[in-house]
C-alpha cells in the first residue's frame, strides 16, 4: 500500500554527512499511540552507519536529552502520533516552526517546543523535523488500527530506503 507523506520534502534535511538521531515516542499500551516505537522497532533491526542513532523513547523524549547532546545530534527525527485533523493513519512532517499545529499525544511532561528550545541551548546547530501519525484510537490495551499499522510500514520502509541509500553513497 502506498501512503502520502504530506510534505515529505522536508525529509530532504537527512543527509548522512550529519549527526542524526532518530526518536519514536508512543506508549505501546494506547492503540495508535505506539506507532512512533514501532516504525523505531522496524529501523532498530537495521545496520546504519556510525552517525546514525536510533532512540525508542517510550513515553518520555525528555530522559533522553542526555543521549541527543552527547552524540552531539545535528539533525533530530522525531516520530509520535499527532492528532492532526486528518484521516487516521495520515503521515505529515511538521518543521520546529509550525510543531504546535500538531498536537503529539504521548502524555510526556514537556512540550515539543519547550524541548528544542532546551536541545538548542546546547546543541546550537541542531535541526529537527518531526514526523506525526493521525491516530485512530488511544484506548488503553486496544491493537494498534490497520490505518496506522499500514502507515507504520510505509514511514518505516521511507526511512530505511533513505538512510540505506545515503549508506551506499559513502
Amino acid at each position: 500500500m502506498n501512503h502520502e507523506i504530506k510534505k515529505e520534502k522536508l525529509l530532504k534535511i537527512i543527509s548522512t554527512n550529519k549527526k542524526i538521531c532518530l526518536m519514536g515516542i508512543g506508549n505501546f499500551d494506547r492503540a495508535d499511540d505506539y506507532s512512533g516505537l514501532a516504525v523505531i522497532e522496524k529501523l532498530e533491526r537495521k545496520k546504519f552507519a556510525e552517525n546514525i542513532k536510533i532512540i525508542n523513547a517510550g513515553p518520555v523524549p525528555e530522559a533522553f536529552t542526555g543521549v541527543i547532546k552527547d552524540f552531539h545530534t545535528e539533525i533530530l527525527v522525531v516520530i509520535d502520533a499527532a492528532k492532526m485533523d486528518e484521516k487516521p493513519g495520515t503521515i505529515r512532517v511538521f518543521t520546529e516552526k509550525d510543531i504546535d499545529d500538531a498536537y503529539m499525544v504521548t502524555p510526556h511532561q514537556v512540550s515539543m517546543t519547550m524541548y528544542m528550545k532546551y536541545l538548542k541551548h546546547y546543541l546550537k546547530d541542531i535541526s529537527a523535523i518531526f514526523i506525526g501519525i493521525e491516530p485512530k484510537s488511544l484506548e488503553y490495551m486496544e491493537e494498534m488500527s490497520t490505518e496506522v499499522k499500514n502507515s507504520v510500514e510505509c514511514i518505516s520502509r521511507y526511512l530505511i530506503d533513505l538512510l540505506e541509500r545515503h549508506d551506499s553513497k559513502d
